[in-house]
């Protein structure tokens, strides 16, 4: 392991500003770290080439710049150590986790997914060893535990650690996109915002906390079943530039359930190799499983149809006027607010999901 050189000086800054360097690498297709991170990643996360390549452009956060760092350095008070505890489903997630870590403490260690180590892997290579890798983590109060997956594998994590660990737990999460009555309704305005919709999906195949599942239309019936229509349009067309990739079995499994269940119970729209859904029934709020499928349904309140997913929403994509992020933001606090489009990018101020935030619960 290649260890940068650490001084008697705070080197958090240099850490992180190695670490977006290295990202940088990996996202640009000529250097060679960017290639073999496409060959890479393909096999690690069962993303399609393309999607993997769309990912690293777009998704990977090698466009900050240090002055963003420095702010959230100044924000945190320096730790002896830090660690981390990566998850597979968003591979681009790593370099926030680690960097957030990083600007806690200049000595990072980082357990990488098993199912998908090869990104930590990558990023500590790239970054020329700004952290460690390990096989297991050992944090000792009060330092500070960043910890990524399911809510049931944090719960366990969270019973083996030892009393005064600062734990900062992230766990399951999901995007829900909302229509407002005020988008134009014209085919090319429509056709537009739901271009904008499908590129948040197409990310990851959906499998990351932002990606949007829900779609809530206010308006008509007429005008939810243009949004439904006018998404398996855009779906298509995106199945063209960044293909669909590979499916576990179990994902399999709940997308036929759910493609079988919707044919006779909804209008289901064949969308790619996604699916789009049109609720017949108002207001009713199904979460379907990923590979590009988005659940559409018409409500007269999409504040009163949020509420009823709040404790599951980390990221709300927007179609709508200036009133409706105020409407959302008063019924489900403080979350990711975006335009559709935007909900695989937000800024790099903190955690993505706003759930939790810096907060850490103190075991």
């Amino acid at each position: 392991m290649t260890h940068l050189a650490t001084s008697s000086t705070d080197s958090r800054l240099p850490r992180l500003e190695a670490l977006q360097r290295g990202a940088r690498h990996l996202a640009d297709p000529s250097h060679e770290l960017g290639r073999q991170a496409r060959e890479l990643l393909c096999a690690s996360t069962g993303l399609s080439p393309q999607g993997v390549d769309y990912a690293l452009r777009n998704c990977l956060e090698h466009r900050v710049g240090r002055s963003t760092w420095s702010q959230l350095v100044r924000r945190r008070a320096p730790s002896p150590r830090a660690h981390v505890l990566l998850s597979a489903n968003v591979f681009t997630a790593a370099f926030r986790a680690i960097g957030l870590a990083l600007t806690q403490s200049p000595h990072v260690f980082v357990r990488p997914s098993r199912r998908e180590p090869e990104m930590a892997q990558l990023l500590c290579r790239a970054s020329g060893g700004a952290f460690e890798l390990v096989d297991s983590l050992s944090p000792e109060p009060p330092e500070p535990f960043w910890a990524y997956g399911t809510d049931e594998t944090l719960a366990q994590i969270k019973d083996t650690l030892p009393g005064g660990v600062r734990f900062h737990a992230h766990g399951s999460g999901m995007g829900v996109a909302v229509f407002g009555p005020s988008v134009p309704r014209t085919s090319q305005g429509l056709d537009e915002a739901t271009d904008r919709l499908a590129m948040d999906v197409v990310a990851f195949d959906q499998r990351g906390c932002l990606s949007p599942r829900v779609v809530l239309v206010e308006g008509d019936a007429d005008y939810a079943g243009a949004v439904a229509h006018s998404l398996a349009r855009a779906f298509a067309r995106w199945e063209q530039r960044v293909p669909r990739g590979k499916l576990t079995q179990s994902e399999t499994a709940d997308f036929l359930w759910y493609r079988d269940t919707m044919t006779y119970a909804a209008e289901a729209l064949p969308a790619g190799k996604g699916l789009i859904v049109r609720d017949p029934v108002d207001d009713r709020v199904v979460v379907p499983p990923i590979g590009r499928v988005l659940h559409v349904t018409r409500t007269d309140s999409a504040e009163a149809a949020l509420v009823r997913l709040a404790s599951r929403v980390v990221c709300v994509g927007m179609a709508g006027d200036e009133t409706l992020e105020g409407r959302l933001r008063k019924a489900i606090g403080e979350r990711r607010y975006v335009p559709l489009g935007a909900m695989q990018t937000p800024p790099l101020d903190g955690p993505v999901d706003l759930r939790a935030g810096w907060e850490a619960e103190i075991v």
